[in-house]
């Protein structure tokens, strides 16, 4: 399988596609082959010009090295710490919008006001958004109450005594990370989720449904909480877990999100 291929199975936009080959062909050209040696890759990278190119061009070369199954720690570290030098802009672009996004505070009281109004289908989806920064699909979910009544291809909760069981099968990145399995004890969602026989239908309105569910916040939708998480948790150990959780890697989330 070529790069391109490899690229086209993690489902990236032709552009994205496009924007990564030829970063690659310009490292090539600029510092000959790749190879595997991470600290002459980004000491090699460091003699771009600005930052965004640093990243851009990391960004791109860690796929590329993810392709051929080798270890991209250093350079999401690298990336990481590069956005750090974006601060003082960032500040200057986002104060705006960070004035109108609520904050994981906002969130959490919304939460609560939608169990309290026994709003449970919207109280599950928002908190699964908040917990485990799922994508509309991951909601796709059938809540029943013994293992026996799952498969290997579907989503499901299942509930038990004192804990729900979050089963992901079907994801935008299942083919990379296979099944994700999330325990559940909070008192609240347990009696929410035993009020609802599933989360969302694949005929349902999905889009319509999650705007419902976070109408007190503005209609957000799950990539603004994800990015709200990603800015309140703003770690290498916070990128890690909303990573894990979402099925992303910590470069694409990097990139996606613009975070520092």
């Amino acid at each position: 399988m070529d790069f391109k291929r490899h690229l086209e199975q993690q489902q990236l936009s032709e552009y994205t596609i496009k924007t990564h080959i030829n970063k690659l062909k310009l490292y090539k050209e600029k510092y000959g082959n790749v190879g595997y040696d991470l600290d002459s890759i980004l000491k090699n990278i460091d003699k771009e010009p600005t930052i965004s190119t640093r990243k851009s061009l990391a960004g791109s070369i860690s796929k590329y090295l993810q392709y051929k199954g080798k270890d991209t720690k250093k350079i999401a570290d690298y990336i990481f710490k590069q956005t750090s030098d974006f601060q003082a802009d960032k500040n200057k672009r986002t104060a705006e919008t960070k004035h109108e996004l609520p904050t994981l505070k906002n969130i959490k009281a919304e939460l609560n006001t939608l169990y309290e109004r026994q709003d449970y289908r919207s109280f599950i989806i928002l908190f699964l958004m908040l917990n485990y920064q799922v994508r509309n699909k991951d909601l796709i979910c059938l809540v029943v109450s013994s293992k026996r009544e799952t498969n290997s291809t579907d989503n499901f909760i299942i509930v038990g005594k004192s804990q729900a069981t979050y089963v992901r099968n079907d994801y935008k990145t299942a083919f990379k990370y296979g099944t994700k399995t999330n325990i559940i004890k909070n008192a609240k969602f347990m009696y929410a989720i035993n009020q609802i026989g599933y989360v969302l239908k694949p005929n349902d309105n999905v889009d319509r449904i999650i705007k419902k569910a976070t109408a007190g916040l503005g209609g957000i939708t799950e990539g603004t909480i994800a990015k709200i998480v990603l800015s309140e948790h703003n770690t290498m150990n916070g990128l890690k877990k909303v990573s894990k959780n979402r099925g992303t890697d910590p470069v694409t989330l990097i990139e996606s999100y613009n975070i520092t």
